[in-house]
């Protein structure tokens, strides 16, 4: 999605965190139903808020790029400001304005200094912007038209060729398949009034969430979080999103696409539907992925596919848990008369990980994380983007403490456990984009 940032008036890098500290979340509901999760850090005079929705692009239904779009419009137009105006507002104020959605979700944040004369104007704009958006036919116009060309230069780049057909191969007909922008034709055929009726079912308070971190008072975040959604319908939440179909269930055998591009690359990924956010076993999957693919140049995959045979510059694998069963994917790009050699290393790989590994290099993997965890909390905009994801998985207020205490625990049976009950090497999905050879 377009980013929508304007001025600052205030240096990113000053923002500190008590790397020793715990987090301490506070959440309530408004009287509208909103679920609000709050951290105060009064270390400098300024603040974090982000309003979320589930609205992301599972939520498009047939209209692939409905969400994206339709989050794109939001700060563009009121029905008191022009485009320009709200630009101008914010940036007159030092604040930052921002937006973002992915398949789950549709975010949009402000930053403001603390100073009543600052924030109460910028909570004021950023209220207008979201509760009375308006969608303008010529804004609308102009922004299909940039997008839709966005979508044309895509598909002359096979990264973003192999990753649109990933996503569609793994997950078929589920609502995750599609791209979270849409394709050339789907948002040729959206309309302003498909947009306006978007907004108008997922942007209500009931399917809202507010996140703040920043210097004010739990007293102050109350009455900031009834201002922002005292204008908003209160609606009602979506229903739950079905789960994908397993992978045991949607294929039978090993499955390998080939798309022809000429490129002097392939684009390469392989994987699995595995596990949601929240998932008991995504403690031992993450950290085993640390060790597989997930941690540079400790990582298995770097050693036997870089490494030792020089096949390529990156190759990685993560896990991506969303509000329904997310992939695990290994992905890499290498020469066309490579490609073949790397798909079998990446598999051989996976394959003697899910056997064995050294035991010290899982208590190094682990040493790692747990002594670069408060880092991952180090600013107040990270602190938010973890309590934003507490509150909307509905994962314990204690997540963030509890996390390394999970993985100091894990054993390395624990670890191959859990792998083998959610990934399997011989039903893997992979994609190859390019000549391989």
């Amino acid at each position: 999605m377009k980013k929508s940032i304007y001025a600052i008036a205030f240096v990113l890098g000053l923002t500190s965190w008590n790397l020793q500290a715990s987090v301490d979340i506070q959440t309530w509901t408004t009287s509208k139903g909103t679920k609000v999760l709050f951290v105060e850090a009064p270390e400098l005079p300024m603040i974090d808020i982000e309003l979320k929705f589930d609205a992301g692009s599972a939520r498009d239904n047939r209209q692939p790029g409905l969400a994206s779009f339709s989050a794109n419009m939001i700060g563009t137009q009121t029905a008191q400001l022009t485009e320009q105006a709200i630009a101008d507002g914010f940036n007159d104020l030092g604040a930052q304005f921002g937006g973002d959605v992915n398949r789950d979700a549709a975010s949009f944040s402000l930053r403001s200094l603390t100073r009543a004369d600052l924030l109460n104007p910028a909570l004021d704009l950023f209220e207008q912007v979201i509760n009375q958006a308006a969608f303008s036919e010529t804004i609308f116009q102009r922004d299909r038209q940039r997008l839709i060309q966005r979508l044309q230069q895509a598909e002359e780049q096979p990264a973003r060729v192999a990753q649109r057909a990933f996503w569609q191969g793994l997950y078929g007909d589920h609502p995750y398949a599609h791209p979270v922008s849409g394709t050339v034709e789907s948002v040729e055929s959206l309309n302003i009034k498909d947009l306006e009726a978007f907004k108008q079912r997922y942007y209500v308070a009931q399917n809202a969430q507010i996140a703040m971190v920043g210097a004010i008072s739990r007293q102050q975040a109350e009455k900031l979080a009834e201002q922002l959604t005292a204008a908003m319908p209160k609606g009602e939440k979506p229903a739950a999103l079905a789960q994908p179909k397993p992978l045991t269930q949607a294929q039978n055998e090993p499955k390998t696409e080939v798309i022809d591009f000429q490129s002097a690359q392939t684009q390469y990924f392989t994987g699995q539907i595995a596990v949601e956010r929240g998932h008991p076993d995504y403690y031992a999957l993450f950290l085993g992925n640390h060790l597989l693919g997930g941690s540079g140049f400790a990582s298995l995959l770097v050693e036997e596919v870089r490494e030792k045979r020089g096949l390529v510059y990156s190759v990685y694998s993560y896990f991506a848990p969303m509000r329904v069963a997310g992939p695990w994917i290994a992905g890499l790009s290498t020469a066309n008369n490579q490609a073949m050699q790397a798909d079998e290393v990446v598999k051989q790989t996976l394959q003697g990980f899910m056997k064995d590994f050294d035991e010290q290099k899982l208590a190094d993997i682990k040493s790692n994380l747990i002594g670069g965890w408060p880092l991952r909390m180090d600013s107040n905009r990270k602190i938010l983007g973890y309590i934003s994801m507490i509150g909307f998985y509905d994962l314990p207020l204690d997540y963030l403490d509890a996390f390394p205490r999970h993985i100091e625990q894990l054993s390395k049976a624990e670890v191959l456990a859990a792998w083998q009950r959610h990934i399997n090497p011989d039903q893997l999905f992979t994609l190859m984009v390019g000549l391989p050879e």
